[in-house]
């Protein structure tokens, strides 16, 4: 059966995506990971959130996959030894050297590409899998072909989004929000970056933002929240190991039924008992809530972005 992975914005999240039959969940080291601190865990709550997995007889995975600064690798030495002591199943990364480094001193440990490293082609997927890392998150505009080709030349496990957002480039490429609004913090003696995701912060989205253009027309850049649903059966069919719902910033109730939906769905599917229309609007009445919790998210850091206070 198809892996099925969930966020964990916090320990209650944690327990009610596994009770909704996720497979899997993945937290955020605090300081370390593509998210507000807000919804990333403290060292004790990663213990108990590891033993919740394997309560329930699952896996948690441990997010490290924000850009550190050459100067704190002592401080990643740091982290990776409390996570194979708290007994975290796979991290995931975004940097090869931090690959190479867990694979040769935590070889027990799974490593997952992150989002952020954007594999589009099956050489690219050879370089990470020489790294250390056992299965990569593809980015949602591969078509079927070049998932099933850079499967079977890379030899790689494959995760799919199947709840995330698109982008006007290529997820974990964009440096947009930094560029927009930038803060500098300190959590600990961690460097974190409010502004870039990708040094360990929050995206301000001002993709969402109105722009004028030069024609002087108004509009925004393409950045749209998607559920996949009749796309499922051919990514299982096509060998996808793993379908991740993104979502640690939204309600945990929320989380709880989108979780539930995607697992019923794809035990439907492997029975080949499957109506679309009935899943679809199912699937609508799920969405209806989800677009409700993302503005009222996208309006607090656009809010932020223009020097607003509002805890983030």
């Amino acid at each position: 059966m198809v892996e099925l992975l969930g966020p964990g914005g916090n320990l209650e999240m944690v327990r009610k995506v596994f009770e909704a039959g996720a497979d899997s969940v993945y937290v955020g080291v605090k300081g370390w990971s593509r998210r507000s601190k807000k919804y990333e865990l403290e060292d004790e709550e990663i213990i108990e959130a590891a033993k919740i997995a394997h309560e329930f007889g699952g896996e948690l995975r441990a997010a490290l996959n924000a850009f550190p600064k050459p100067a704190e690798f002592g401080m990643f030495k740091e982290r990776m030894e409390f996570l194979h002591s708290a007994e975290v199943d796979a991290v995931i990364l975004n940097d090869l050297g931090l690959m190479r480094y867990v694979k040769e001193n935590y070889p027990d440990l799974k490593i997952v590409a992150s989002i952020g490293c954007n594999v589009i082609n099956y050489e690219e997927a050879k370089l990470y899998k020489e790294a250390g890392a056992s299965m990569l998150v593809a980015d949602c505009k591969l078509t079927l072909d070049e998932i099933r080709e850079i499967k079977e030349k890379a030899g790689i496990g494959i995760e799919i989004l199947i709840h995330a957002n698109t982008d006007f480039t290529y997820l974990g490429k964009c440096w947009m929000s930094s560029y927009k609004s930038l803060r500098y913090e300190k959590i600990g003696e961690k460097s974190y970056y409010v502004g870039s995701p990708n040094r360990g912060g929050v995206c301000f989205r001002p993709c969402l933002s109105n722009w004028c253009l030069n024609n002087h027309s108004i509009g925004n850049l393409p950045n749209d929240m998607f559920l996949l649903l009749r796309e499922i059966p051919d990514l299982i069919k096509a060998g996808v190991d793993c379908l991740k719902i993104q979502g640690r910033e939204y309600s945990t109730d929320l989380i709880y039924e989108i979780v539930k939906f995607y697992k019923e769905f794809i035990e439907a599917v492997e029975s080949d008992n499957v109506v679309f229309e009935e899943w679809e609007r199912k699937l609508a009445e799920i969405a209806k809530r989800r677009d409700a919790e993302r503005l009222r998210r996208t309006l607090e850091l656009m809010g932020v972005a223009r020097g607003e206070k509002i805890e983030i």
